[in-house]
């Protein structure tokens, strides 16, 4: 089977997909807590960066993007700043926004959340509050007929739409029945806010709540298989669909269609660290493959494992094509490996780790050469933690260089090497940020560099890392 997917995802094009709904700014303010406010007993957040990605009916539109779909958003914000950070975004990734509409009596969706960084008194990435900027009234008739037209006018000449519903007020009775209409040419996918009316939905291709959400609809508790099934016939009635997914979170996958069709499919073993996109994930999935006429277990298949490619990463969050023929064909275990420098930061403070020796290192690891195998296994000769951070291809382009392998062909050489613990990547020149947060013991590199300056030799000296040059002979 696993062959049989990994076909189809090497030949499937690039859909013309049309997303309408809520669009939101998620907001990242960070810092770090040293101190408890004199004020209050709260803690005080030093601000170091804030940082800006798309949310809701937006997240959905970026992993479509990166799965190699051309996307398209219709959607009503704000007339404000926050629009044009969002019109921004949408550019710089070539995502439509012709069908944003600005309505300037509301704002536009954001969140904005207070992110500690890892100190003393704040393990990892906490989050302290978050600050929502909303409207959940529904939009005027002015916008909703500009939102109508637009649906009307280019809503069946794309491959698959989505209705992504975190009631904020864009998705009303009338866009329901104007999108439910393209179906005559365009299938069409919901993902509905938990507690929605599916009757509204009648006529949609399919839709894919999560357990709760299910519940919600159906109005009993989704226990065991007998109640899942129950539950995925009535919301295939109430919604006239032609079939449903469930997500179960840790039970993985529930498909049911009109000729009764079912089908389980349980979950990969993951790590998680943040669940948020995983249900995207599987609606972007069943989008960009509406049509292809492939068997439910293979989408099943693909969907459940870009939704466990989400939920082990934390923000922010990014998946390809490569990612998921990757954890298909070898599985879920060296994906572990790949970490962010606070990821990993919170990992070395935990009590199981906290008194190991941490050993690091960093290259290009562009040509795997013998010296570097025989390195790498000098490397596995130490006891303790061993991080790799590997330059992104970012970080080589600026360096004036030109990746000989892609940055993803490097990641999938270096996790085949059981010497190496976790695997960082970074666009930097140099490692100073990462060794900051790490603190590892010691900095590793071959005995070619012995003599040569060591671009981060202050960080080194600052956090009382000893430097290393290990011979390849």
């Amino acid at each position: 089977m696993n062959n049989e997917i990994v076909n189809i995802i090497q030949n499937l094009n690039s859909p013309k997909i049309l997303i309408i709904g809520d669009l939101m700014l998620d907001h990242f303010t960070w810092g770090s807590v040293e101190r408890i406010s004199p004020e209050a007993p709260t803690p005080v957040l030093n601000f170091e960066e804030e940082t800006y990605q798309l949310g809701g009916a937006g997240f959905t539109a970026n992993v479509l993007n990166q799965l190699g779909a051309n996307v398209d958003l219709a959607a009503v914000s704000g007339n404000d700043y926050d629009r044009k950070i969002i019109l921004n975004m949408l550019s710089e990734q070539n995502i439509g926004y012709e069908g944003i509409m600005a309505d300037s009596s509301r704002p536009t969706t954001r969140k904005q959340r207070l992110q500690a960084r890892d100190t003393d008194l704040s393990s990892g990435m906490q989050q302290m509050m978050r600050l929502d900027f909303e409207s959940k009234e529904p939009i005027n008739n002015e916008i909703e007929e500009e939102l109508i037209s637009f649906i009307e006018k280019n809503g069946q000449s794309y491959d698959a739409i989505i209705a992504s519903d975190y009631g904020k007020g864009v998705l009303t009775d009338k866009i329901l029945k104007a999108i439910s209409n393209c179906k005559k040419l365009t299938p069409v996918f919901a993902d509905p806010k938990k507690g929605a009316d599916l009757k509204l939905y009648k006529g949609f291709t399919a839709m894919k709540p999560n357990r709760f959400e299910a519940e919600s609809y159906v109005g009993f508790s989704l226990t065991d298989k007998e109640s899942i099934v129950k539950a995925g016939k009535k919301i295939l009635e109430l919604a006239d669909l032609d079939y449903t997914f469930i997500s179960l979170d840790a039970d993985g996958l529930f498909y049911i269609c009109k000729n009764g069709n079912q089908l389980f499919v349980p979950t990969s073993k993951k790590e998680v660290y943040d669940v948020a996109g995983a249900g995207d994930s599987v609606i972007s999935t069943m989008a960009l493959l509406a049509n292809l006429n492939i068997p439910p277990r293979y989408l099943m298949e693909i969907a459940n494992t870009a939704a466990g490619i989400m939920i082990s990463q934390s923000q922010p969050k990014t998946i390809s094509r490569e990612d998921i023929i990757y954890n298909i064909v070898l599985g879920d275990e060296v994906s572990r490996k790949l970490k962010s420098a606070d990821e990993v930061a919170a990992i070395l403070n935990s009590s199981e780790y906290r008194n190991r020796k941490v050993y690091f290192t960093n290259g290009y690891f562009d040509n795997i050469r013998p010296a570097q195998i025989k390195f790498l296994e000098k490397l596995g000769s130490h006891e303790g933690i061993r991080i790799v951070a590997l330059n992104s291809d970012k970080s080589i382009k600026e360096a004036g260089h030109a990746p000989k392998l892609s940055q993803g062909d490097r990641l999938r050489l270096l996790q085949m090497f059981d010497c190496i613990d976790y695997i960082i990547i970074f666009d930097e020149q140099n490692c100073d940020n990462m060794l900051s947060k790490i603190k590892p013991d010691y900095f590793l590199k071959g005995k070619n560099y012995e003599g040569q300056e060591i671009i981060e030799a202050e960080t080194l000296k600052q956090i009382n890392c000893e430097i290393q040059f290990i011979s390849a002979d």
